[in-house]
């Protein structure tokens, strides 16, 4: 890295506790929690988007799909599921939430059921969440360390404290508009990757073509009756469930759509989503193709090749 990467990073750094400083101004819980229910679905559909992705996702699924044995595209099946979720939400699940006039899911639960059961659900969601954050920290300092060469104990504390911080300062606008700005350097950064990626696989005259067996998406007479993997009918009925609670109960989702300026905004999020959801996975499973077949022409080269 030289001087400008550096400061880009520092840029960025100081940009997101900006972000906390200019949204401080909170006047009660509604305002801190929910942004005063006054954000538009665009923010937040990103943000929701944001919130479901780490360093963990963005690296695992690609190495699923372009690595692992017995990996592909039929992992794709899965995300099937993600619009019929997104209508069993928009039907089922939005229209009684958005009109509680709530501040958490958990809120909605003490009322429909008992105090003890909306601590018992949001201790549960608190370890669980705690424990997953944990696991995507742990990982971004390890790629920082790398590319910054710098203590991995220091890297885990900076990053920790900028989070911290400005969405401690700044409450839901803050974590909305950080996220927002997160997923549109994401899909920058995806797609600008798989130009320049594919741009030097047709330069290379080794190149010949992508496995065919990754390439497939849809296993049509596999349906899932003979206890093989990835079958279709257990793909998308797994990911429905799946999808629905998740998207439609999980805090870290429900929170956005509750936030949303009316219940319309609320649905359009979960429209929106689906799209992007769907697109930005076909992304995330075309880049490994294009490193594997990078990774592999560099060995070919030689056995110290930077890339490997």
């Amino acid at each position: 890295m030289n001087w400008i990467d550096y400061i880009v990073i520092i840029v960025y750094l100081i940009a997101f506790l900006g972000l906390g400083v200019y949204f401080k101004e909170n006047k009660d819980a509604k305002d801190y929690f929910l942004g005063g229910k006054q954000m538009g679905w665009f923010p937040l559909s990103l943000s929701a988007m944001a919130t479901q992705l780490s360093a963990i996702s963005f690296i695992s699924a690609p190495a699923f799909v372009g690595l692992a044995q017995g990996g592909g595209m039929k992992w794709l099946t899965f995300e099937l599921a993600v619009p019929l979720a997104m209508i069993g939400i928009i039907l089922i699940i939005v229209p009684p939430l958005y009109r509680a006039n709530i501040v958490s899911i958990y809120e909605f639960v003490e009322r429909r059921f008992s105090t003890s059961t909306r601590i018992v659900l949001s201790m549960v969601f608190q370890i669980s969440r705690s424990l997953s954050t944990g696991v995507a920290v742990y990982t971004i300092a390890i790629i920082l360390q790398s590319v910054l060469d710098i203590s991995f104990h220091y890297t885990i504390i900076l990053i920790t404290v900028i989070t911290i911080v400005y969405s401690y300062m700044g409450g839901m606008k803050a974590v909305v508009w950080g996220d927002a700005i997160q997923m549109v350097i994401l899909f920058g950064g995806l797609l600008i990757c798989i130009y320049y990626g594919w741009d030097l696989l047709k330069a290379n005259p080794n190149f010949s073509g992508f496995d065919s067996e990754r390439l497939k998406v849809i296993d049509v007479p596999n349906l899932g009756f003979d206890g093989g993997t990835y079958g279709l009918l257990p793909m998308v009925l797994g990911g429905l469930f799946l999808y629905m609670s998740y998207y439609g109960t999980d805090q870290t989702q429900a929170q956005r759509l509750i936030s949303a300026k009316d219940e319309n905004a609320s649905k359009k999020i979960l429209l929106t989503k689906s799209e992007r959801c769907r697109f930005y996975g076909s992304l995330r499973c075309e880049k490994p193709f294009i490193w594997q077949q990078w990774s592999r022409t560099c060995l070919r080269r030689s056995k110290r090749c930077f890339c490997t």
